[in-house]
């Protein structure tokens, strides 16, 4: 549990935090996907070969360690390049 000292009550305890359990790198991969996938749906939305080369970027990061999340990564790529509406990455 952490810590904080205040200067007008003094030591508390803060509340544990969700940082117990960190995010997995490919946790922490598909919410970046996440974000930019939803930059498509914006009022202005991205240009796409923004968005494309990004998650070309992302997929080439998780190949090493989450081969399962980069070809997710893959599949949207593709479908971003057919003009096919792209749901979120799930981990």
């Amino acid at each position: 549990m952490a810590r904080i000292k205040s200067v007008i009550f003094g030591d508390y305890k803060m509340m544990e935090l969700s940082l117990t359990e960190p995010n997995t790198f490919a946790q922490v991969i598909a919410a970046e996907a996440n974000r930019v996938i939803r930059t498509l749906k914006l009022p202005k939305p991205a240009d796409r070969t923004a968005v494309e080369s990004v998650l070309e970027s992302l997929k080439a990061i998780a190949e090493p360690t989450s081969p399962q999340l980069a070809k997710t990564l893959n599949i949207r790529l593709i479908a971003i390049r057919n003009n096919i509406q792209v749901n979120q990455v799930e981990v």
